[in-house]
């Protein structure tokens, strides 16, 4: 990817993020997500603050190394960039003593040299990553939703009034023998996990939902697990599920999992790279047990 391509992705990134983006700017995001695999990795690790606050402070310092300033100059100034969640903090005393132009060259060299490394790390990386980290994205917040269940014939609504933490589990459309399974097990583990509500949505429509979910393996479940629809795939456009998976002759979003909090807000989630990259119900409650344990 070029580097005028990377700077048109960070401003489709970005607008897409502060909900500014336009119909057109959408669709010619959805389409170099759906066609180039870099830009993919790279929006993951745009959304990753964590992961990239880490690179970028490795960045930092490799370029204040390489761009160190005259003895005179280091005794008169004082410097501290810091990136953070996307905006790069000055300090005012560096302001003051070297001006606002050359603080503004050197602040846009850290971020364009940040950004280039960032996609060349993550494309070199991507496969050595830990599962959590790779699928770890901070989505936006849709506020309060309510989906409907065409097996049921019962509805639920985030926030929830019983307290408990959401499990949002985004099953790919069409036939999906592993999301089948997943359903299963994460049913089996609600039973154990009285403090998490599990929420299996699909994009299909309410007749192709019921015939699927007849094939879910029942065993050692109380009863069929309830299965409920996102018409159009709206619901994993607003939690900014990456889209453009090609399964079964069919483009769709990528499988992902996302919990809330008792209030509906993220606390992480796990976007696979295809049909079989899951987060298992044991990766999960890892997982769990550490979020969990920082709140």
């Amino acid at each position: 990817m070029k580097p005028e391509q990377q700077k048109r992705l960070i401003e489709l990134f970005d607008a897409s993020s502060l909900k500014r983006i336009a119909d057109d700017e959408h669709q010619e995001l959805q389409d170099v997500l759906r066609s180039d695999r870099e830009a993919r990795e790279l929006w993951f690790l745009y959304q990753d603050v964590e992961l990239g606050l880490k690179r970028f402070t490795q960045i930092q310092g490799t370029i204040d190394g390489q761009h160190s300033v005259s003895p005179s100059e280091r005794d008169n100034s004082s410097s501290t960039e810091a990136v953070t969640e996307g905006h790069l903090r000055t300090n005012v005393s560096q302001v003051s003593r070297l001006g606002t132009r050359r603080l503004i060259s050197k602040t846009l060299l850290v971020a364009c040299v940040g950004l280039v490394t960032i996609a060349i790390y993550i494309g070199s990386h991507w496969a050595h990553l830990e599962p959590a980290d790779r699928g770890r994205i901070a989505g936006a917040f849709p506020g309060s939703f309510t989906v409907k269940s065409p097996t049921h014939n019962a509805t639920f609504t985030v926030p929830s009034e019983s307290g408990k933490l959401i499990a949002l589990h985004f099953l790919l459309k069409s036939e999906c023998p592993f999301c089948l399974k997943l359903t299963h097990d994460y049913s089996l583990l609600a039973r154990s996990e009285q403090d998490v509500v599990h929420l299996f949505v699909k994009p299909d429509s309410d007749e192709e939902i019921r015939e699927w979910a007849g094939k879910i393996n029942l065993q050692d479940l109380d009863g069929p697990p309830v299965i409920y629809r996102d018409p159009d795939a709206r619901l994993a456009d607003e939690f900014q599920i990456p889209d453009g998976y090609q399964f079964h002759g069919q483009s769709m979003h990528y499988p992902a999992l996302v919990l809330l909090d008792r209030s509906g807000h993220e606390l992480f989630r796990y976007v696979g790279k295809d049909n079989t990259d899951r987060m298992q119900p044991e990766a999960f409650v890892n997982r769990l047990s550490m979020v969990t344990g920082q709140e």
